[in-house]
């Protein structure tokens, strides 16, 4: 039974330290929803490995934060992103369906790989990973699907959409637009505020606030990307963790 009385005690206004907090009731949802019954179905592994995923992230974003990485955890934080609208995807249509792409998208993802690469061919895992076994599972996969459907899983994954359609479809086009844009510069860049670039021509000041806006920002959106999923799922597990969850905001 959770004691709300003492849960409240430990809230507070500093958001550094709610997600301290967060990541130590995520990690108890993830054990948890690992041992549940719904773990031992098809969807339920692809759902515990999407949350896994967000948990980890959102731990490897923290320890990132502690040595001063924050242009490295923006970058993580598009990964965060990215596995919390995938899993809201998964969540949100048929779990037969979604399984089934899934495990067909990433078939044909390992096929991309194979068609790209040859050191397999003649190593120890030759016998195992066998071009041809792939592309025969392949043809059997086209014959499921539509040209535009196998296109689709082809290029986008097991939801058929690009990252941009997919945010909008769970209902969060503007954590795209502000979000995954602004990491994306840091992983195929940098961001000019975190360096010289920027620090050598603008007033000390100015390049402080914005800095301090972009710390407060990087807390409270990855707050809001594991502690939202973190509750779905111990909403569906009925643990009783759901209530603290609900504490942190």
């Amino acid at each position: 039974m959770i004691d709300l009385e003492a849960a409240k005690s430990r809230v507070t206004g500093d958001i550094r330290k709610l997600n301290s907090r967060l990541l130590e009731i995520s990690q108890r949802v993830e054990r948890e929803l690992a041992g549940h019954s719904i773990a031992d179905t098809p969807p339920g592994l692809i759902v515990h490995a999407f949350f896994r995923k967000a948990v980890r992230t959102f731990h490897a974003i923290e320890l990132l934060k502690k040595s001063h990485l924050f242009e490295e955890s923006w970058i993580l934080l598009r990964v965060l992103l990215e596995t919390h609208v995938n899993l809201l995807f998964f969540l949100r249509h048929d779990p037969i369906e979604m399984t089934n792409r899934y495990l067909d998208a990433a078939i044909l993802d390992k096929l991309k790989h194979l068609r790209e690469v040859r050191f397999y061919e003649g190593g120890a895992l030759a016998p195992l990973i066998r071009r041809a076994d792939f592309e025969e599972a392949e043809r059997q996969i086209k014959e499921r699907y539509s040209k535009e459907m196998f296109e689709a899983l082809r290029k986008n994954g097991f939801s058929g959409l690009p990252f941009d359609s997919r945010s909008k479809k769970v209902g969060l086009r503007s954590m795209y637009e502000f979000c995954y844009r602004i990491a994306s510069r840091s992983i195929h860049s940098f961001d000019p505020v975190e360096t010289g670039v920027v620090g050598k021509y603008v007033e000390a000041k100015y390049r402080a606030e914005l800095l301090k806006s972009r710390r407060l920002s990087l807390e409270s959106i990855a707050n809001m990307l594991l502690g939202r999923i973190a509750f779905i799922l111990a909403r569906m597990i009925t643990s009783p963790i759901s209530s603290q969850l609900l504490l942190l905001g």
